[in-house]
């Protein structure tokens, strides 16, 4: 028996394939961790590996990545490839912050609204008003979708959001960036 079949878990414990959906992560990589001792497992009939369930909900990876020893040089784009950015800044609903994190941490997990054409997406907590968000996105001009599909996208994203946060407070705005690192 291997641990990619899906099996009824036993009570308190759940197969590496679970765990890894439960993470949002790749099957190799919660195996890698218990290889590593990162995550306690248990070995079932001695081809079964079982995580026990809070093992896996109080779970935290390590950030990826090294540290950078140099601090990037600003850059500006050449006309054809500039950077633009659509910013919009939008209020939660009352009493849905906990229910607005749940739902972008969905969205992560399910790796939906991709907005093809970024390189970056970036959600902002207001630190000055605690019920307001900032959303982000930096489109590279010469993969930029068209109008109308970007805003078919950020449609589909609005009604996925829309019990979260409250559209009718949005403010939107676009610009060029002149300047990055």
């Amino acid at each position: 028996m291997s641990d990619d079949v899906d099996l009824p878990n036993l009570q308190g414990y759940v197969s590496i394939k679970t765990a890894a959906k439960m993470l949002g992560l790749a099957y190799q990589t919660v195996s890698q961790y218990v290889r590593e001792g990162r995550m306690k497992a248990v070995l079932a009939d001695n081809s079964l590996t079982l995580i026990p369930i809070e093992e896996v909900q109080n779970f935290k990876p390590n950030i990826s990545g090294r540290p950078r020893t140099t601090v990037p040089k600003w850059r500006i784009a050449y006309d054809d490839n500039t950077l633009i950015q659509t910013s919009i800044v939008v209020q939660i609903r009352k009493g849905k912050l906990e229910a607005f994190r749940k739902r972008l941490e969905e969205i992560r997990k399910e790796s939906e609204h991709p907005f093809m054409g970024t390189i970056h997406r970036y959600i902002i907590g207001s630190k000055k008003n605690p019920n307001q968000v900032e959303i982000s996105f930096i489109w590279r001009s010469s993969v930029m979708p068209d109008e109308s599909t970007r805003e078919q996208a950020l449609e589909a994203f609005r009604q996925s959001l829309d019990d979260v946060l409250d559209w009718s407070t949005a403010r939107y705005d676009e610009g060029t960036v002149f300047m990055h690192a």
